[in-house]
């Protein structure tokens, strides 16, 4: 017969939390337990009742073979428990001495039960269902051991049961967030026996410190004296030793990111991780021509992630566990660090394309900085020599529109995540210099967009605009980059940047530098001259405007843009010429019904008239006055 497999811990926390815990309700919790032991044990066949009188029926080696057996021994152990907590919550309300010897028998009766389970689950079930079952004897063992002020013994059960707990938190998220509530109830009994057993430095370390310790140094070297207190000592570190050589321990899957580390509990995801930044290395490693696996890799990356959050925030919700929240906080540290890679790589694509069309123009804005004259002129004396380039320019335009769609995306995407990450996962990735970060890059990429549609509308013939697009280009957007980059740099590097992939991909497209910005706004500065040269013969205020730059033309309000700007759209400049480089879509609004009859509420109507229409007998004008003020029209 083939090993069974049963979740322990799973089925005493939903008993617990169906049928009374919930409101710390132990009376009722006991009445379950004892009346669904009968229904268990009449569908094991092992009913004890009979017409001719009592018959005890113990589940032991010989008979046991089904869940319903290790259901039957919870049970017990769980009934004895809750009365037991029962008994001490009375305690605490009457002071009788009588009542903690009570106490202590019940837990000495339900650590008997759970230690029955744990002798006779590695029988018939797998090893990790017969590591819970001793789990949960240890814990029952450590508190009573606890409630018999025996410390020593007390700290060895918890150290043990806490030692099991880890192995088993390895798994789905609901056995990590079920392990870790487990462990969360253990540390109490941890911390006062270590003190009581006077262990050095107990006061200042953590219950997982103290534990661990305890096992290495008092446990590991005296299998003697705690096999006096733990019969089931031996067996118990042998099933630790199989489950461990069998692949199953305790997990150590890591994500290194942003000079961080990001620890979770599924290994699928870790493989899927550590797949995908393999292929993004090679990718960048061989000049970008395996990216479309790397985006298909950090594309299963982003699903597992999220499917891993979903199904931990639901456990989460359950256990109520700082462990739980922790590993929730975890995997959206990792939805959030594919989500940057994928769009860091759809940034990197398009502005790699925007390049490739700049160098085939000629029109590289970094060369035009440092550029002749003349080669201005060839630049944006575009129109004189026809339009066979405005084509390219339009997609080179479009291009860095994408891109700052996209950064706009990813910019709420990660304000989102950093708003449901706890401290310590935002600290590790630097959520908050990630936004900042992408606002930054959003600010440049809008510079260089505004340089080349600039460069468009001269292409046009359009040179006014064009010199309105590059003073905002050269004035305020680059103003907005430089201070976003400042910013950044003011905050310095808390510690070492990593090479991994994805940082080197992030720092590649994503890093903005003070030099970008100061080489964009040089080009648009250098280019105004130019610009002005080709529109000297028009007249009114631009013509003004070109013969004395410090005189810019009158700018008129544009209540679209600002009302975009503030809806939180695209960023326009708050006054800039009409028809300039205005990207705004306006949306149909569909009538309501609410609207006629708002409309039809503002219409002085015949109403005699339409009565009469309506075959109605018309009123005196009387009547009118008199139905008018009691609303009748």
């Amino acid at each position: 017969m083939a090993p069974i497999s049963f979740d322990i811990f799973g089925y005493i926390h939903e008993a617990r939390q169906a049928h009374g815990l919930r409101a710390q309700d132990y009376t009722r919790y006991r009445r379950f337990c004892a009346t669904h032991l009968r229904t268990v044990r009449k569908a094991a066949g092992l009913s004890q009742g009979t017409a001719t009188g009592f018959h005890k029926r113990p589940v032991d080696g010989e008979v046991a073979n089904s869940g319903e057996h290790v259901e039957i021994q919870l049970l017990l152990a769980e009934r004895a428990w809750a009365y037991a907590m029962d008994l001490r919550e009375q305690h605490s309300r009457t002071e009788e001495p009588r009542q903690l010897q009570h106490v202590v028998r019940r837990l000495r009766a339900g650590s008997k039960a759970a230690q029955q389970l744990a002798r006779i689950a590695p029988g018939f079930c797998d090893v990790r269902t017969g590591l819970a079952a001793a789990a949960y004897w240890l814990q029952l063992q450590s508190q009573l051991r606890f409630e018999q002020q025996e410390w020593e013994a007390a700290l060895d059960s918890a150290a043990l049961a806490r030692v099991i707990v880890g192995q088993l938190a390895q798994g789905s998220s609901q056995q990590y967030a079920l392990s870790h509530a487990m462990l969360e109830a253990l540390d109490p009994v941890v911390r006062l026996a270590a003190y009581r057993t006077r262990m050095p430095g107990a006061q200042q370390a953590q219950p997982a410190t103290i534990a661990t310790q305890w096992y290495e140094t008092s446990m590991q070297g005296g299998g003697d004296r705690v096999s006096t207190t733990i019969p089931e000592y031996r067996a118990i570190v042998a099933a630790l030793d199989s489950l461990s050589e069998a692949g199953d321990a305790v997990f150590a899957n890591e994500l290194g990111w942003r000079g961080g580390k990001v620890t979770f509990a599924s290994p699928q995801l870790a493989a899927l991780a550590s797949s995908a930044q393999t292929q993004l290395a090679a990718a960048l490693d061989s000049n970008n021509s395996g990216m479309n696996a790397a985006v298909a890799g950090f594309r299963k990356v982003e699903k597992a992630a999220q499917r891993c959050y979903a199904e931990s925030a639901a456990a989460a919700l359950k256990t109520q566990s700082a462990a739980s929240d922790a590993l929730t906080s975890a995997y959206l540290a990792v939805r959030l660090y594919s989500v940057c890679a994928l769009n860091a790589m759809a940034v990197g694509k398009r502005a790699g394309e925007a390049q490739r069309i700049a160098r085939a123009c000629g029109v590289e804005a970094s060369a035009a900085a440092d550029a002749a004259v003349g080669r201005l002129v060839g630049q944006w004396g575009i129109a004189a020599a026809g339009r066979p380039q405005a084509a390219e320019l339009t997609k080179l335009v479009v291009c860095y529109d994408q891109i700052r769609a996209r950064l706009a995306t990813l910019r709420a995407i990660v304000g989102e995540a950093h708003s449901r990450l706890s401290t310590a996962a935002s600290r590790e990735v630097r959520a908050p210099q990630l936004g900042d970060e992408v606002a930054a890059a959003e600010a440049y990429y809008a510079c260089v967009r505004g340089y080349y549609s600039a460069m468009l509308h001269a292409a046009h013939a359009r040179h006014r605009d064009a010199l309105a697009l590059l003073d905002a280009t050269a004035g305020e957007s680059a103003r907005r980059a430089r201070e976003l980059v400042a910013e950044l740099a003011t905050r310095g590097q808390s510690r070492a940047e990593a090479l991994a992939p994805a940082d080197r991909l992030w720092a590649q497209w994503l890093g903005v530098s003070a030099d970008d910005v100061a080489r964009i706004a040089a080009a648009a500065e250098a280019a105004m001259p130019v610009v002005r040269g080709l529109c000297a013969g028009a007249g009114g205020a631009a013509g003004a405007w070109i013969g004395d730059p410090s005189r810019p033309p009158a700018m008129v309000a544009n209540p679209l843009a600002a009302a975009k700007t503030k809806a939180g759209g695209a960023s326009a400049p708050a006054r800039v010429p009409w028809l300039v480089d205005f990207d705004a879509e306006l949306q149909p609004v569909p009538a309501k019904p609410l609207f006629y009859d708002l409309a039809a509420a503002a219409i002085d109507f015949d109403m005699d008239a339409i009565e009469a229409r309506a075959g109605k007998p018309g009123s005196s004008k009387l009547g009118s006055i008199i139905g008018s003020l009691w609303g009748a029209r």
